[in-house]
């Protein structure tokens, strides 16, 4: 069998057995397209680099205790936009009105590291934006990449306000979808969900 043909499903079996030549097939499949998804958020090269192999020190690291529900793929690029929401936290870079509510991030960053409570938020918040329109849709999508309201304005060709306006509407949904699904764990996901739509 071509090693590039190896299903993730099979690399993540070798590599919980402890293949390094498995975990490097993997490293060369998904390096680049974490590069780039962590760089959109971070504009940063040296940091979204740091962040990608951090990821993958910890994926290797975690190995024997890995279980992944969801696709590969989707853990890795989530995995990715929660070291974002990290670093941001540890370079002070958020607005102290998120300072409680980035705190509490840490308590959910706990619960994934044993048992991906994070994609229970993410199909929360896939099935309820998928109910919105795609204006509400691409908004959410924009500010989840760190892109800032002027650009996003500029994207869309309108107002910022309006841009503003938009988060808004799309935050006071979902902040209903997580209540309605999730309401033991409300206060956590809601923090996370406000550190994504307002860095």
């Amino acid at each position: 069998m071509i090693e590039q043909q190896v299903s993730d499903t099979e690399l993540l079996l070798r590599i919980k057995d402890g293949d390094h030549s498995s975990f490097d097939l993997l490293f060369d499949r998904y390096w680049e397209r974490l590069y780039r998804a962590a760089l959109a958020r971070v504009d940063d090269d040296s940091v979204a680099q740091d962040i990608v192999q951090e990821l993958f020190i910890k994926l290797w690291e975690r190995r024997h205790k890995l279980t992944i529900q969801l696709s590969l793929e989707n853990y890795l690029l989530s995995a990715v936009r929660f070291s974002v929401i990290s670093h941001f936290r540890s370079k002070n870079v958020n607005e102290v009105r998120l300072d409680d509510a980035l705190q509490r991030v840490e308590l959910l960053e706990a619960s994934i590291n044993e048992n991906a409570g994070y994609f229970e938020l993410e199909k929360t918040l896939e099935d309820a934006l998928s109910k919105m329109p795609d204006m509400l849709q691409k908004v959410y999508q924009l500010r989840s990449e760190n892109k800032p309201v002027k650009q996003i304005a500029g994207e869309l060709g309108v107002a910022e306000q309006t841009v503003k306006n938009y988060i808004s509407e799309v935050l006071r949904r979902l902040r209903i979808a997580i209540i309605e699904k999730h309401p033991e764990k409300q206060v956590t996901y809601l923090a996370l969900l406000i550190a994504i739509l307002n860095k």
